[in-house]
């Protein structure tokens, strides 16, 4: 079976991101900007984490946490059996759009059956468990990815399918267009074992871009209504 590398310590950090400069010329100017990743603990996996990745799926941060704060009020204790028993205007209150209430409650009888075992995924080879979660309906490639990611410390995921990624690295490495999945694919080829860092870096790095614009546009303004009022 293939060994998964995970990220569990600041030391794992430092190695992943002295791979990735060695493998990778172009990293470097990346890396310098964005400055090395916070090294942080894992989220808590399991159901619940799951879940709170389904919600997240094409929102904001704050939005997201406010959704997945009012489920886990109303539905104590957040397990597999009281989400299935939840009705859909209960949900549909807490702010939960019609396809992620059926998402959630696949996922839940999934572990309910034994179709869905996340203490084996915990076991599993990267592949193997990207394929045991996504055999359920309501695991997608993304969330699959962000769980092994986020709440395994798996360290070479590779989200090819996540927009704000191909955005990300088509700014930071220049490229004329964003790349699709394939080309994704292979602009992280050299970047094995430690892809989840790479991708890590490349959100941080335009987290830092879009900072800077705001600041400037602010800047801008500031300076335009102090020139109107001398």
């Amino acid at each position: 079976m293939p060994k998964s590398h995970r990220i569990t310590t600041p030391t794992d950090l430092d190695r992943a991101i002295a791979a990735l400069m060695a493998a990778d010329e172009r990293l470097h100017a990346v890396i310098e900007r964005a400055g090395k990743p916070p090294y942080r603990h894992r989220r808590k996996d399991g159901f619940e984490a799951l879940v709170e990745i389904v919600v997240s799926q094409q929102l904001s941060t704050a939005a997201a946490d406010t959704i997945f704060g009012r489920l886990k009020a109303v539905l104590d204790p957040f397990e597999p059996a009281i989400v299935l028993a939840a009705d859909a205007e209960t949900l549909r209150g807490c702010g939960l759009s019609a396809p992620k209430q059926k998402h959630m409650k696949t996922i839940a009888a999934a572990i309910l059956d034994g179709t869905l075992d996340l203490k084996r995924v915990k076991r599993l080879a990267d592949e193997d468990a990207r394929a045991h979660l996504t055999a359920v309906k309501g695991i997608g490639p993304w969330t699959a990815d962000i769980y092994l990611m986020s709440s395994l410390g798996r360290a070479d995921i590779w989200p090819v399918g996540d927009v704000a990624l191909q955005a990300a690295i088509a700014r930071a490495l220049k490229l004329r267009k964003r790349p699709n999945e394939k080309a994704m694919e292979k602009l992280a080829k050299n970047w094995r074992p430690y892809r989840t860092i790479a991708a890590r870096i490349f959100w941080i790095h335009e987290d830092g871009l879009r900072r800077e614009k705001r600041e400037a546009l602010a800047l801008a303004k500031a300076a335009k209504k102090k020139k109107g009022k001398s």
